[in-house]
């Protein structure tokens, strides 16, 4: 079948049949659940006249205030009630895209200030994915991360992420947002707590930062992966680092280019990575904002020249747990 689908993947990508792409399973394991829907089918679906955001952000607050747009607009007082089912209806369209576009393993990134955000309890937000996820099983494998927004208050992630760890059902813990904030070592608490209960470990690193935040990353939280992780091709030393302890990269190309932190496919440090033995997945960010679903990444990838079609098969199957399609 693995056989099978590799063929699959090499001809679609050498032919750009876009219709058979989305017949091979492919993997998003950096993936913003919350932001990772069609923009325009959401937005129909919502009954919104909420319009798409500029196609680059220069700086990174214009990209954030996006973001809170999506979660709020139009309310200008949303009650718990009304800013929790845009939550889940942001969820629900996230699958929905993935499963259209081929997608059949999905590690969705949910972050636990939605707690307070939202009004929520652990055993509520639990329910409520866990109906998601038995919705959407027979088209897709929900493994989810939890995650925290490094810019808040130390003690307001502590009192949400803690309960999401003892829970038991979340696969990987991670940090995100502006890494030029919330330095790793405020974290490490945390990343032990989820390390004895035998989840992942990743981070947010070398999207905005240099490599040897990476690699100081990497050290501090002993992680498994790295959630973008890019800027590790301007050190031949970062990069044998990487490689040596297999540590994987899960690297989002059109989010990359949109937040100005590369020029263009052509320019992606990918090319740099795999060159040195980095192990890297290509996955989508947040579909909703960058615009392009696991299938475009894939092609524009290869339409570059830079890369084989078999490359890029390996890519996909990186993306996959230990366990297979």
């Amino acid at each position: 079948m693995k056989e099978q689908d590799s063929q699959k993947f090499i001809k679609a990508l050498t032919t750009g049949d876009r219709s058979l792409m989305q017949k091979v399973p492919r993997a998003d394991v950096h993936n913003h659940a919350a932001l990772g829907g069609d923009f325009h089918s959401w937005v129909r679906s919502e009954g919104l006249d909420l319009k798409e955001g500029a196609h680059s952000f220069p700086d990174f607050t214009d990209f954030q205030n996006l973001v809170n747009s999506i979660f709020t607009y139009p309310y200008k007082n949303p009650t718990n009630k009304q800013l929790q089912e845009r939550f889940f209806s942001l969820f629900a369209a996230s699958y929905e895209l993935a499963i259209a576009d081929g997608v059949t393993y999905i590690e969705p990134g949910y972050d636990s200030v939605f707690l307070d955000k939202f009004d929520m309890d652990i055993e509520l937000l639990i329910r409520k994915f866990s109906e998601q996820t038995a919705l959407f099983k027979d088209s897709i494998s929900i493994a989810p991360d939890i995650g925290m927004i490094r810019v808040m208050d130390l003690k307001d992630i502590e009192r949400t992420i803690y309960p999401c760890i003892e829970s038991g059902f979340f696969n990987a813990l991670d940090i995100f947002a502006d890494e030029r904030m919330g330095p790793p070592e405020d974290f490490v608490p945390i990343y032990r707590a989820a390390k004895k209960t035998g989840m992942k470990l990743k981070a947010h690193a070398g999207e905005l930062l240099d490599a040897d935040f990476v690699r100081r990353s990497v050290e501090v939280l002993e992680l498994d992966e790295v959630q973008h992780g890019i800027s590790a091709a301007g050190s031949k030393e970062v990069m044998r680092f990487l490689e040596e302890r297999k540590i994987r990269l899960n690297i989002c190309p059109s989010s990359n280019i949109q937040l100005c932190q590369t020029e263009s496919f052509k320019t992606h440090p990918i090319r740099i990575l795999l060159d040195n033995g980095i192990k890297v997945t290509v996955n989508t960010d947040d579909a909703i904002i960058f615009g392009k679903k696991s299938s475009d990444e894939f092609f524009s990838l290869f339409e570059t020249g830079a890369y084989s079609a078999e490359e890029l098969d390996e890519v996909r199957l990186n993306g996959f747990p230990d366990s297979g399609l």
